[in-house]
């Protein structure tokens, strides 16, 4: 936590002449504070609140200088906080986006769950009035791969998935590698740790059919790698293996035929033990919340990625670790781009009551129609890997 008490000591300016630096300045004169003078990059006014406005340049950002960063959004702060960087000054040591201010700061640490999670979190009004969540980038999207130290030695609280050490992204990115900086910094019993489920991949428990698809093309002039189906339908490409036409495979898919029983139960048993086992490393346990509620509501949009029914219970739980009780944290955000149904005979075999009208339903998804049902899937599917309709 940066305390407005150790800020004050020094001589504080505001980065930004916006809305949000008007908020801030408010607040400081409020408390007692002066402010110096404004930054503004390529500014056209000369002052601002009856304060100087200057462009920020190392004249005007000496050690007794503290920067307090007053924008409206995260991408603009972290903007600005590269070019103070560049400037020579220290994140926390010499400037801070002012709404960290005196708040435990958070450091959320993962895959694309942490962004769902990331939201539940922030729309807790208790949780937001005591934590600021880090802007820290996913794990498949930390270009650095590895996080600051001034990062790990100023975040009081780290919700983490468990990581390994030979993870893909890299050792510096690991819980081994992170825990040997984090209890380093010196804080003491003032840091907290919390580990989360890591369920990428165990939700196959549900996808018999699940796997890798290496036909998927890449789309958006090859930026976007994931396509539109990056996971292959092994009941889809054996039917067009054998053959079969377009509405005979529509068909086969829908019948019990699709998948034996004895496949569909060990697929199953398979994944909910490894949940099991996995747990034991957790914080948070989730096994016994899928046992009680996958058949009443669908849990997983894909192997890897839950859907909100489990994502928000694991933000209830970590709210409850931190005493914090909220009834109402909320997000239209969720993972269900590449969505992929549950088959008819699955949800017949484990006796799921609930019912899969349509799939991928949220703006982002990655469709061709506007209502994609089982069938659709199938056809744009066999179009999309295959070039048939």
């Amino acid at each position: 936590m940066v305390s407005l008490n150790d800020i004050k000591r020094r001589t504080i300016v505001i980065f930004g002449t916006g809305l949000d630096a008007v908020k801030c300045a408010y607040s400081f004169y409020n408390r007692g504070i002066c402010i110096k003078y404004f930054l503004n990059n390529n500014s056209r006014i000369d002052t601002f609140l009856g304060c100087p406005v200057y462009e920020p340049d190392s004249k005007y950002l000496s050690d007794k200088v503290y920067v307090i960063v007053a924008v409206g959004t995260m991408p603009t702060y972290l903007v600005l906080s590269k070019q103070l960087k560049e400037l020579h000054l220290g994140e926390f040591t010499d400037f801070i986006y002012y709404k960290w201010i005196d708040k435990k700061l958070v450091l959320l640490h993962g895959n694309c769950h942490m962004t769902v999670i990331h939201a539940y979190l922030e729309s807790s009004k208790k949780f937001s009035t005591k934590y600021a969540i880090y802007p820290n980038p996913l794990i498949q999207e930390n270009r650095e791969k590895r996080i600051d130290s001034r990062v790990l030695e100023n975040c009081d609280l780290w919700i983490h998935e468990d990581i390994q050490k030979d993870n893909i992204y890299g050792y510096f990115l690991s819980d081994t590698y992170i825990r040997q900086k984090w209890r380093g910094t010196g804080r003491g019993n003032e840091k907290k740790e919390i580990i989360i489920p890591h369920l990428f991949g165990l939700g196959k428990a549900f996808f018999p059919q699940y796997g890798w698809n290496k036909r998927n093309e890449k789309i958006n002039n090859a930026r976007d790698t994931n396509g539109m189906f990056p996971h292959s339908d092994c009941i889809i490409d054996r039917c067009v293996e054998e053959g079969m036409i377009v509405e005979d495979i529509i068909t086969f898919c829908k019948s019990d035929l699709a998948l034996d029983e004895e496949t569909i139960f060990q697929n199953f048993e398979v994944y909910m033990k490894k949940i099991m086992e996995r747990e034991k490393s957790w914080d948070i346990s989730i096994y016994d919340f899928i046992l009680l509620n996958y058949k009443k509501n669908k849990l997983f949009y894909d192997a890897g990625h839950p859907t909100n029914t489990i994502l928000k219970k694991i933000c209830e739980d970590i709210l409850n670790k931190l005493d914090i009780k909220e009834e109402n944290i909320y997000t239209n955000i969720n993972l269900d781009t590449h969505e992929i149904p549950v088959y008819p005979v699955v949800r017949h075999s484990l006796k799921m009551e609930w019912e899969e009208n349509e799939i991928r339903k949220s703006s982002t998804a990655k469709k061709m129609c506007s209502y994609m049902d089982f069938e659709e899937y199938i056809r744009e599917y066999l179009w999309w890997n295959y070039k048939l309709s």
